[in-house]
This record gives structure tokens, sequence and C-alpha cells, in this order.
């Protein structure tokens, strides 16, 4: 993403007078979810290995603390904003925007249409991955709800393992209740295409604790294990207010 998009990204959180954060997502890539207007969403995300020693890659990731608002609403179109800080990092600071239509765009059998961006960073060449997508979702009977989208992003950051360009590719997503085991469960698996540090299919299960708190925990298998030296376990919160 060029500069003048980021900054047009950063113009429209900063103007609408409120702080906001990680995009309403499956595991790893946004879902079509939008936060809904008036509220907010504090996440807090740590991804580590387990039982693997520092030696053959063992690690934890800085943790990720967002905070997440909706501030349209509209029958068939709204929007959400985010902030994201990552600590410990030298450059913590992110933004994202995601716009999306609801169930009522297109009707009962119409799909969910949602374009946004994330990781837009505030430092050039630090951590301005810039990734920008588009999805659309749509919920087949009791069989869960199906995403499929497309990204692109810096090319400058998004590289492979060798260092060359790997910026852009395909997206595709699942995720159920389990009304079966239990009306709390939820389960969720994607797909990030490339071999950058983003590329990866991960695939977890969550827990609500209540209609505000739920508890994600899952595996992220990296497309190229060596970029982020293991794979590792992640491990999401979620707090509506």
């Amino acid at each position: 993403m060029n500069k003048t998009i980021s900054v047009g990204f950063l113009s429209l959180l900063l103007l609408s007078g409120s702080a906001w954060a990680t995009p309403s997502k499956l595991m790893r890539i946004p879902a079509t979810d939008v936060q809904p207007y008036g509220t907010f969403h504090l996440n807090i995300e740590n991804n580590t290995t387990m039982f693997r020693q520092q030696a053959i890659g063992g690690h934890a990731d800085a943790t990720t603390f967002g905070l997440t608002a909706g501030f349209l609403d509209m029958e068939t179109f709204q929007i959400e904003g985010g902030i994201d800080v990552r600590e410990p990092t030298d450059y913590p600071i992110s933004f994202n925007a995601k716009a999306a239509t609801t169930e009522a765009a297109f009707g009962q059998w119409g799909p969910i249409l949602a374009v946004g961006a994330y990781d837009v960073g505030t430092d050039k060449l630090k951590n301005d991955y810039n990734i920008v997508y588009g999805e659309a979702s749509k919920t087949i009977s009791f069989l869960g709800r199906f995403t499929v989208g497309y990204y692109t992003g810096n090319a400058d950051m998004l590289k492979d393992v060798r260092g060359a360009s790997d910026n852009h590719g395909l997206l595709f997503g699942f995720d159920r209740r389990m009304p079966e085991v239990n009306e709390k469960l939820w389960f969720g698996i994607d797909y990030m295409a490339g071999r950058s540090i983003y590329g990866a299919v991960t695939f977890g299960i969550g827990w609500s604790f209540s209609e505000k708190a739920t508890l994600v925990i899952g595996y992220v298998r990296y497309n190229e294990e060596a970029i982020a030296r293991a794979n590792v376990m992640t491990w999401q919160a979620h707090f509506d207010f």
C-alpha cells in the first residue's frame, strides 16, 4: 500500500474521534463480521511455541492488544476500525479499518461482502505491512459459514524466507457454532496463501463464557515454517463492551 492510502486509513480512524483495533476475524484472516455500532471489542492475542527448546525454534511473539469499535449504523452497511499495540516491539502501533454489507443488503440468499485493511503501520519498512483485502462469506444452513477472499500487501515487507517479495494471495475460511456439543462451542479454520510471515493454515476452537467474553485456542501452521522459526499455538481472549 502506498503512502497516500496509508494516510487515508489513518485519517479515517482519527477523524472519527475514537480509537479502534484488531479487525474482527476468524483465526488469523479477517472475517466479514463488523463490530456493531456504538460497541467496543478488546482483543488480547499471543502466539507461542509449546514444549520446544529455544535452540530449535522455541519462542513467543509479541502480545497484541487491540481495541475495535463500530461507528456506522445503517441497515445494509457497517464500518469498524481499530488500533493495535504489539509489545514488546520497537514499533508497536498499527491501524485497521473494515467496511461490510449486512445480511439485509442482498436478501436471504445473498452473500456478505467486506473490504478493509489491517496492519497499517506507522513506521516505513518497520511495521507497514499494509494488508488490503476483499472477502465474501455465506452461511449455508447447518453446514456453517464459508469465506473466500484475496489480499495484497507491502511488497517491501511481505517476503519469503529467501527475501523475495510474496505479498498477495487467496484467503479461505470456515467457521461454525457447534450446538451438537454445546451452544458455547465454536470451531474455525482459515488459510492465507503465500510464504511470508502471514501465510499459514490456522485452526482452533472457541468457548463463550458469556455473551461478552470468549477464549479461542488454536494452532498456526505456517506455509513456510522457517520464516517464523516454528509453528505456534495461538491464544486469543475477546471481550465486548
